[in-house]
C-alpha cells in the first residue's frame, strides 16, 4: 500500500564525488518530487539541485514537468526556474528560466504506433550571464516536430539579444522533413543546415 502513496521523494545522491562512465565526476545530491504517477494528468515531478556539481559546474535551480494531457490529446509542460550553471574555477556564470509546452497534435489515437506522433512546441526563456549580456527567446509560431523525422519541420523562434540590441529570428520552415532553415540577423537572412 506505501508503494502507491503520495508525493514520493527519489534522491540521487553522489556524496562527495562519483565519477562517471563519461569520464565525469558528479557530487551533491538531484531531488525529485512526484506529486502523483506521471501518466495521470496533473501529476508533477518537480526536480532540485542540492550542492550539485559536475566536475568544476555548480548546478542550481528548479525544473518541474507537469503531465499536461486531456482525454484526447497527450501534453506536457516544462518550467525552468531560477537555473543557473557556475564555473567554480573561474567564476563564470550563466542563469535562465523558461517554460515549453508539448501538445501531441496527430497520433494520438494510435498509442502503439509513433510513426505518425506530431508534436507542436511553444514557450519563452530568458536569461543573462557573467559577462552582462541578456536575451529572452520566444516561439512565435509553434515548432513542428514529426516523430519519423530528425528534424523541427516549422515553427519561428525569436532571439532579442541585450534588451533589443539584436533580434535574431530562427525560421524552421514550412513543414518539409530536412535540415534547412532561414536565420535572420537584424533583418538580414541567411540560408543555414542544421546539423
Amino acid at each position: 500500500k506505501v508503494l502507491h502513496a503520495f508525493p514520493k521523494t527519489v534522491t540521487i545522491e553522489f556524496g562527495s564525488g562519483c565519477l562517471g562512465k563519461d569520464g565525469k565526476m558528479q557530487s551533491g545530491k538531484m531531488v525529485t518530487v512526484f506529486s502523483g504517477p506521471m501518466l495521470v494528468p496533473g501529476s508533477q515531478a518537480t526536480t532540485t539541485f542540492v550542492d550539485y556539481h559536475v566536475d568544476s559546474f555548480a548546478v542550481e535551480g528548479t525544473c518541474t514537468i507537469e503531465n499536461a494531457s486531456t482525454s484526447n490529446q497527450q501534453a506536457w509542460n516544462a518550467v525552468v526556474t531560477n537555473g543557473k550553471i557556475s564555473n567554480t574555477q573561474s567564476g563564470k556564470w550563466i542563469a535562465w528560466s523558461g517554460t515549453r509546452d508539448h501538445v501531441q497534435t496527430e497520433g494520438n489515437g494510435t498509442p502503439l504506433y509513433p510513426l505518425d506522433d506530431v508534436y507542436q512546441v511553444t514557450g519563452n526563456s530568458s536569461g543573462s550571464n557573467s559577462a552582462g549580456n541578456s536575451w529572452s527567446t520566444t516561439i512565435t509560431q509553434p515548432v513542428i516536430r514529426e516523430f519519423s523525422c530528425r528534424w523541427r519541420v516549422q515553427g519561428v523562434i525569436q532571439l532579442v539579444l541585450n534588451s533589443g540590441a539584436h533580434t535574431v529570428l530562427l525560421d524552421y520552415g514550412n513543414g518539409s522533413c530536412d535540415n534547412k532553415a532561414v536565420l535572420t540577423i537584424d533583418g538580414v537572412s541567411y540560408n543555414i543546415t542544421l546539423y
